[in-house]
């Protein structure tokens, strides 16, 4: 009977997890080409404003495939946040030849924000101003391809859109997050019912860091950055504040023109994965998220264990459970860009994301906060400034 139980339960949550994949594989489709006739004016449509700290291996090649785009509406506004590197001197090397970059070297991070939000309200201030204008966040290390910012421009017209949001395709990378990404995919479109970003008459909005473009209007509108001081998933809160405030929000995946080679090294992966605990809000709230997480994962990993006590009926169906599992593991990593191989690993995966944020939570715990980008943020501060909620 317990096995029975077991098979029932893995079955039944993998059926769970193969609807959400579908109805987002269906909704969130790949961004379609497009041109734009950008009004005339002095003013740049665009203002792309790139926050960076401490990525010295990385931005100076990001940078250049940012201005590989010939597009004479847009100005890159690339803010060097507090960096204890070369950060600054890769970018001001990496802008001097283009007249459409400017590098602000951000020194201070005032009470009461955090500091990559803090970094993007920096640029947000010394962008110029076009009636019609968009802004667009992104990370600093991301490559954005030529045509793209033009594509989703004319993407957001063709569907009335205030916010556009693209998901990037994750190059190299550890180890450690290549085995994990796909896991943490999965959990992404569940936690945040990734197949309603798109649907107005739903709260969900998605948003990414890599490629968050906003709408000048619709960002004044809804509050600004402002909003967001202390909002630890600050790319998922503008797109929640842009729909909030009555505008339209689209997400779309951007594989073939966004790239991100995301946490460099594992540690950075393991320090990148301490931010998200703070979702938990309290001391209280992390222990009882770790044993919901232990739970959970040992049901998604438990056909694969299952598979064991063959050819049994309860082995049999988890069998089927755990072959459609790596099949929707590769359906996920060939749609979003993901590594593909990777994805066959899943339960090793899945295992490793416990071990990574029982880790984190053990740290929240010890330090009564989250650090992220170098600061230490008490839980209490990050719960007061909570725009999104999973």
């Amino acid at each position: 009977m317990a096995l029975w139980i077991i098979a029932l339960c893995g079955g039944l949550w993998w059926l769970f997890q193969a609807v959400c994949i579908a109805r987002t594989i269906r909704a969130v489709r790949p961004l379609p080409p497009g041109r734009i006739t950008p009004p005339s004016g002095a003013a740049p449509l665009v203002s792309v404003i790139c926050p960076a700290r401490d990525e010295a291996d990385a931005i100076a090649a990001a940078v250049r495939t940012r201005l590989s785009d010939p597009a004479p509406w847009m100005e890159f506004i690339f803010v060097n946040d507090r960096s204890g590197d070369g950060t600054g001197e890769a970018l001001e090397a990496a802008c001097e030849s283009d007249d459409r970059a400017r590098v602000i070297h951000n020194e201070t991070l005032p009470r009461g924000w955090l500091g990559k939000v803090h970094a993007q309200q920096v640029g947000l201030e010394q962008a110029h101003v076009c009636p019609e204008g968009w802004y667009l966040f992104s990370d600093g290390d991301t490559h954005v391809r030529p045509g793209a910012v033009e594509a989703a421009i004319a993407w957001a017209e063709q569907e009335g859109a205030d916010h556009v949001a693209l998901t990037p395709r994750i190059i190299r990378g550890s180890w450690l997050l290549r085995l994990c990404i796909t896991p943490l995919m999965r959990l992404l479109i569940c936690s945040l019912r990734l197949w309603l970003a798109n649907d107005d008459s739903q709260p969900r909005a998605m948003g990414v860091g890599a490629f968050n473009l906003a709408r000048r209007e619709a960002l004044e509108r809804a509050g600004g950055l402002d909003q967001l001081r202390l909002e630890i998933a600050d790319d998922v809160g503008i797109a929640r504040i842009i729909k909030d405030a009555g505008g339209r929000s689209r997400n779309a995946i951007g594989a073939a023109w966004v790239e991100i080679e995301w946490y460099r090294t594992a540690r950075q992966f393991l320090r990148g994965s301490e931010k998200g605990v703070a979702k938990a809000r309290t001391r209280s709230g992390i222990v009882l998220a770790g044993l919901a997480a232990t739970v959970l994962i040992a049901v998604d990993v438990s056909p694969f264990v299952l598979v064991a006590w063959w050819p049994s009926p309860p082995a049999l169906l988890a069998a089927a459970t755990a072959a459609t599992a790596t099949v929707l593991g590769a359906m996920l990593a060939a749609s979003f860009g993901l590594p593909r191989c990777w994805s066959l690993l899943s339960p090793l995966g899945v295992i490793g994301g416990l071990l990574i944020t029982l880790r984190a939570m053990v740290i929240a715990l010890w330090r009564g906060g989250v650090r992220w980008r170098g600061d230490l943020h008490p839980l209490s501060e990050t719960a007061e400034g909570e725009r999104v909620r999973l």
